[in-house]
């Protein structure tokens, strides 16, 4: 930290200067109250104006006159110029919402560091930087046989583990001091990383306000500002968070993650004797749905800012076409100033390079129709075929596909899993029909349900009792 840059920070970030304000425990109780302690991510204008007047209502009953303007001039005000709210109007809707800034989320973070903790767990935090070390020491050492040596004596120390429960025929648990601890640092992370969504948010809506910068410019041109884009966005996703952002949506939008993650906050929700508060059990309750809403603000920032662009690239094309027009009539009208002046030919205003290439719709030719083949003057001859009793049950021997049935077998599997594979589908149910009822499959996954196909994976599938066919490995996923 250097003076001149520390003196730029306390002058103009928006966290010191709410912490500064005079309305400080106003902005930072309501606020606290209404998104963190609520769990909400953005909140509707009228529903957030109706709480805050009741709030500055019952705070003017200790002091009368203490805060005597209304709520909705005290939300401009945070909104328009201190900068401590976000509000926008969502698509669909004709109610504005508010959220957090994340200079906001930062203020809100160290005034809940503030408070003084009843319990400060050292040893989860010791315990978990020592494995942190190790994850690190381990997986960023390419040697193979390093890395078999600590899985090695990873397995050993499961195994010692299994026996030593195997003998004593009891496991070893947490007392209530070590889970507080873990509790308390789960609960502690999770509220770090959905205040650090909020700088992700920035980032992508900083780089939304430089294109309306470039637009702006009358020198832009529309293939600048289309590479600006594509640059600072492929810079964005290849940026550290950017890739660790990628990562934990991926991990999330996993049905079997999402399902894990579920299990393991109700499991660890219904302990015996929960040694949290009701604020922090809410907060760990509501992780799950918080984290999608928040990153979901991400991916939507995203979507505005390729939408933007879209709308930004519509404009230049109409403000082209309009230049087009106007160079258009401005052309006609000297070429109509010239007629009136009696312009003759042997004065020419204008040199065309070349012969003019003239093609006059008239010159086409008509259209013809095709000549119809004649059969009526064609003697038919004697058929001299001897079809076979094989040919003829062949050509009578159809059969039909049944899609309908083929779909209620993925759907009633689905129900069971949340995704599974096509090959895994035939184990189940065997192919009757051959090669078309494997074509059925393809057609229903590429056109109805939700599927993924892996081409660098493959699986092989019994067609007949001597054949099979090899196919890349497709998915079906519970909608």
């Amino acid at each position: 930290m250097e003076y001149d840059e520390l003196q730029r920070t306390l002058q103009d970030s928006n966290t010191i200067k709410l912490l500064a304000s005079h309305h400080a425990p106003l902005i930072i109780s309501f606020l606290h109250k209404q998104f963190k302690e609520q769990h909400q991510i953005a909140i509707p204008q009228t529903q957030l104006t109706e709480q805050l007047d009741e709030y500055v209502a019952w705070l003017n009953e200790a002091a009368v006159g203490q805060f005597p303007r209304t709520a909705r001039q005290y939300l401009d005000t945070w909104c328009n110029e201190q900068g401590y709210l976000r509000k926008y109007l969502p698509q669909g809707s004709d109610d504005p919402v508010y959220e957090l800034t994340a200079d906001t989320e930062r203020a809100l973070t160290w005034v809940e560091e503030l408070q003084k903790r009843e319990f400060v767990g050292t040893e989860s935090r010791f315990l978990r930087i020592f494995e942190l070390l190790q994850d690190i020491v381990a997986k960023s050492n390419e040697d193979v046989g390093a890395r078999l040596a600590y899985l090695a004596a990873e397995k050993a120390r499961l195994e010692e583990e299994m026996a030593r429960i195997a003998a004593k025929g009891k496991v070893e648990t947490y007392s209530q001091t070590q889970i507080k601890e873990k509790f308390y640092e789960a609960s502690d992370t999770a509220r770090r990383l959905l205040a650090d969504f909020r700088e992700v948010e920035d980032n992508f809506r900083s780089m939304a306000r430089e294109v309306q910068q470039k637009q702006l410019n009358a020198h832009a041109r529309k293939g600048q500002i289309v590479g600006y884009v594509l640059d600072a966005a492929d810079a964005l996703r290849d940026s550290d968070q950017g890739r660790s952002f990628d990562a934990f949506w991926h991990f999330l939008m996993s049905p079997s993650k999402n399902d894990e993650l579920r299990d393991l906050l109700a499991e660890a929700l219904a302990l015996p004797h929960l040694p949290l508060s009701a604020v922090e059990q809410s907060h760990l309750r509501h992780l799950k749905r918080n984290l999608i809403d928040a990153g979901h603000k991400i991916v939507e920032s995203n979507r505005r800012l390729a939408e933007q662009l879209r709308k930004l690239l519509n404009e230049q094309n109409l403000q082209e076409a309009r230049r087009v027009r106007e160079l258009t009539a401005e052309i006609k009208q000297a070429a109509l100033q010239l007629v009136e002046q009696n312009w003759q030919p042997n004065n020419p205003f204008t040199t065309v390079l070349g012969t003019a290439e003239v093609a006059m719709p008239l010159m086409r030719p008509l259209f013809q129709p095709v000549a119809k083949p004649d059969f009526s003057q064609v003697t038919p001859t004697q058929a001299t075929a001897d079809p076979t009793p094989d040919i003829w049950a062949t050509l009578y021997s159809q059969f039909f596909v049944d899609e309908k049935q083929l779909q209620e077998q993925i759907d009633h599997l689905l129900e069971q899993r949340p995704q599974i594979t096509l090959a895994e589908i035939v184990q189940i149910y065997p192919l009757e029909k051959g090669l078309a009822e494997l074509m059925a499959y393809f057609t229903i996954a590429t056109r109805d349900s939700p599927y993924h196909i892996e081409p660098q994976a493959t699986a092989t599938i019994l067609l007949t009792a001597d054949r099979v066919i090899t196919v890349p490995v497709i998915r079906f996923m519970r909608t």
